[in-house]
């Protein structure tokens, strides 16, 4: 599979009872380790293989993407990820209205995924700030009122 994947070459995984069938597309990012088990006189050799679509999502790579591969889908760890991986400015209290927007505007695509819940983010940076920006034109969330914020820590008061 190993060969196949860093060929472009389709290959084909049951699991779950379900066959699923694909590629990693160009130049998939490989990585090999050796895990020493007890009891064992040889080391357990594995592999990850990740596209490189998915490595672009990490922080600070590819600022024009067009989609964003998270693990979870949890509002708050969405506008969290986002906010970093863009620089964008975003408050912890958003999230839930965040979450609610992007699923209203067709923008989270849940994907397939072992022990988590995956999902595909589809908008740009500029996308994701505009929508962020007409919710506080609408009031639908706020930054907290002046005199409540200390610029200087950082917290509220």
């Amino acid at each position: 599979m190993v060969a196949a994947a860093l060929e472009g070459l389709r290959f084909q995984i049951t699991a779950g009872g379900e066959d699923f069938s694909g590629t990693l597309g160009e130049k998939p990012v490989l990585y090999r380790s050796s895990i020493q088990v007890p009891g064992r006189k040889r080391p357990v050799r594995h592999v990850v293989l990740l596209s490189a679509e998915l490595m672009a999502t990490t922080l600070g790579a590819d600022s024009d993407a067009r989609r964003t591969v998270l693990f979870h889908d949890e509002p708050d760890f969405i506008l969290h990820r986002l906010s970093v991986r863009f620089g964008i400015p975003a408050l912890p209290g958003w999230a839930d209205w965040f979450h609610r927007e992007l699923d209203r505007r067709k923008m989270l695509e849940p994907i397939l995924g072992w022990n988590c819940s995956p999902v595909l983010v589809k908008g740009t940076k500029l996308r994701l700030l505009r929508l962020l920006s007409q919710g506080l034109k609408r009031g639908e969330i706020q930054v907290p009122g002046e005199g409540s914020w200390d610029v200087a820590s950082s917290c509220p008061r």
